[in-house]
């Protein structure tokens, strides 16, 4: 077929957020390439305004919020005018760009401008600026290239198979054109009808990498143009909302990185544990002192973990929402065309939304088991630490009653000793086994450290019968709610 189009229009529909660190990116960026590869010496101004969607435009009227300029382009050096304008505007929290190039449909005279090679294509993106790496906006962008059938091909039957796959080359085509060499070209996706007129789409929404959102749009009846036209306002509505669904999705998927690999490291990290922990014997003071520092580790990974995974929900929420505002805007215009096939459009609410909830759900679910882990472990090393304190307190406890007993034996000897033992006539302290008798000091040292043990026996009985019926009554409550053996 003829390399021949008619009336080449490009739409760029950028977003970027408001409360970015370069909120005027969009701005600077529409202003340096309307100077910079067109010669547009007027500069975009834009007015803050209230309001949930509103426009931006400096002195704009109730009309026109719209900045319209004149260029020309040269292709084979010869000049040739083309006209745009560039809306500045914001939806909610998302400033948005709508600037259009295009090549009239009709002359100064009135006269419908001559069909154009595709080579044209390339002068509308000079220098690739209108690609989404040189935009940089955060949440992505839609292009949207719109070309007439020459005026001799549009009799042809174009919905005939044949005929289809004429126009998925005049569309592969006007894409090699578009799209300079250096950068990379977006797989095709699909194609439909829209308005009346075959459409394609180019750019998987689940690749991350390189992705860039194009549309060719072929016109083959007149009614389309218009209808378009129409609806211009709720196209911008509705490539806002799927661009906002896509960056979601995408950064979902940074974070399912990060959070997969911290999950695979919380097993190996939850066995070494667990391996050096003793089972059949009492921890030693070095591997009670580690897994108190285990006590302080484990809740800052589950913090972090926690919040990984509280960013991966965050975005299920921002796909869900934006997702629910783009049919809002579908049934908005379905409710005005009521005889019109969107199914072009529905797919993305039918097919790519749910694809991407069910995706980070999925995520969601897998990755809850890893919380779940670290706070298993947490509890377990608590229980230990539990009890090895309190087993070390109560060795604490029963050495002290003990000596204390021990203590107070020791000193009740004492006191009674002048009552039990002899000491008149007082006799001298004599060198040892000189006499048949021990000297009465000697009797009451004896009978102190007799009595102290004898109180310490008897402490150590009491304190082990003491701790035996904690434990037989443990286990009889234990039997009496469970049902459980002694």
């Amino acid at each position: 077929m003829a390399r021949k189009i008619y009336a080449p229009n490009v739409h760029l529909f950028a977003f970027h957020l408001k409360d970015r660190d370069t909120p005027n990116l969009l701005w600077d960026k529409c202003n340096h390439i309307l100077s910079q590869r067109f010669g547009i010496t007027k500069p975009l101004e834009i007015e803050e305004q209230p309001g949930y969607r509103v426009d931006l435009l400096k002195d704009k009227t109730d009309d026109d919020v719209a900045l319209h300029f004149e260029s020309k382009i040269f292709p084979n050096g010869t000049p040739l005018p083309i006209t745009g304008l560039a809306t500045p505007l914001r939806i909610h929290d998302t400033y948005v760009l709508a600037l259009n190039l295009r090549r009239p449909e009709l002359d100064q005279n009135q006269k419908k401008t001559n069909p154009l090679d595709l080579n044209v294509l390339e002068l509308l993106n000079p220098s690739g600026c209108l690609m989404p790496s040189e935009i940089g906006s955060s949440l992505g962008q839609t292009l949207l290239l719109t070309v007439w059938y020459t005026e001799e091909k549009q009799w042809l039957p174009w919905k005939s198979p044949q005929n289809r796959q004429e126009l998925r080359k005049l569309a592969d085509n006007c894409l090699r054109e578009f799209i300079p060499n250096q950068y990379p070209c977006p797989d095709f996706y699909r194609e439909g009808q829209l308005f009346g007129s075959p459409i394609f789409e180019y750019g998987v929404p689940t690749q991350e990498k390189d992705y860039c959102h194009i549309l060719i749009w072929v016109f083959c009846e007149t009614e389309t143009d218009g209808k378009f036209t129409t609806h211009y306002s709720t196209f911008v509505n509705l490539f806002c909302y799927l661009n906002k669904v896509v960056a979601a999705f995408h950064r979902s998927r940074k974070v399912h990185h990060v959070v997969r690999q911290e999950y695979q490291a919380i097993e190996p990290y939850i066995n070494k544990i667990f391996q050096g922990m003793p089972v059949d014997k009492q921890l030693t003071q070095d591997e009670l002192n580690q897994f108190k520092e285990y006590l302080k580790d484990i809740p800052q990974k589950y913090l972090s973990y926690s919040q990984l995974i509280r960013d991966l929900d965050h975005y299920r929420l921002d796909v869900d929402i934006n997702a629910q505002n783009y049919r809002r805007e579908l049934n908005d215009i379905q409710s005005q065309l009521p005889a019109e096939n969107l199914s072009f459009l529905s797919h993305f609410f039918d097919d790519d939304y749910r694809l991407f909830t069910e995706q980070i759900q999925s995520d969601l679910a897998y990755f809850q088991h890893g919380t779940g882990l670290l706070e298993k472990a947490l509890t377990a090393i608590q229980g230990r630490v539990d009890i090895e304190q309190a087993e070390s307190d109560r060795a604490l406890q029963k050495t002290v009653a003990i000596v204390g007993f021990s203590l107070a034996g020791a000193g009740i000897g004492a006191t009674l000793a002048p009552y039990v033992i002899p000491t008149e006539p007082r006799q001298p302290i004599l060198p040892p086994f000189s006499t048949n008798h021990l000297h009465p000091f000697t009797q009451s040292l004896l009978l102190s450290l007799g009595l102290g043990f004898t109180f310490a026996v008897i402490t150590q009985g009491v304190t082990s019968v003491m701790q035996n019926r904690g434990v037989i009554a443990g286990r009889i409550t234990k039997l009496i709610r469970g049902g459980s053996k002694i």
